[in-house]
């Protein structure tokens, strides 16, 4: 009964990132990332002995540590790519700052002649 709440739960979580890509809150190109969380979490949901054969295959001996472990680095890998992403718009940030303070000066030239 309890696979049937986290499946459940899996699902409204999977159904409420697609409302806000379709709403453009989100684009479609993060989404795939979390849409790919989603179906991992689904297929452990509805077959949760994978984490059981896959800490055996990897030699982990407690396998809810192996599920923390997949979460964290997910999570490390989505704050990562933010963080380049954050980066790159502060250069372009800068660039455009300084490309507006050249019109402007032109523009008061133009104005002074």
């Amino acid at each position: 009964m309890k696979k049937i709440y986290f499946i459940v739960g899996t699902l409204i979580i999977g159904f409420y990132i697609l409302n806000e890509v379709r709403k453009k809150r989100f684009s479609i190109k993060e989404s795939f990332y979390w849409i790919l969380g989603v179906l991992l979490m689904l297929l452990l949901a509805i077959f949760p002995q994978c984490i059981d054969f896959l800490a055996t295959y990897l030699g982990v001996t407690y396998p809810p540590s192996l599920l923390f472990v997949i979460c964290i680095l997910f999570l490390v890998l989505m704050n990562f790519r933010n963080s380049k992403r954050i980066t790159k718009q502060q250069e372009e940030i800068i660039e455009l700052e300084q490309n507006l303070t050249l019109l402007k000066c032109k523009i008061e030239n133009n104005q002074k002649n």
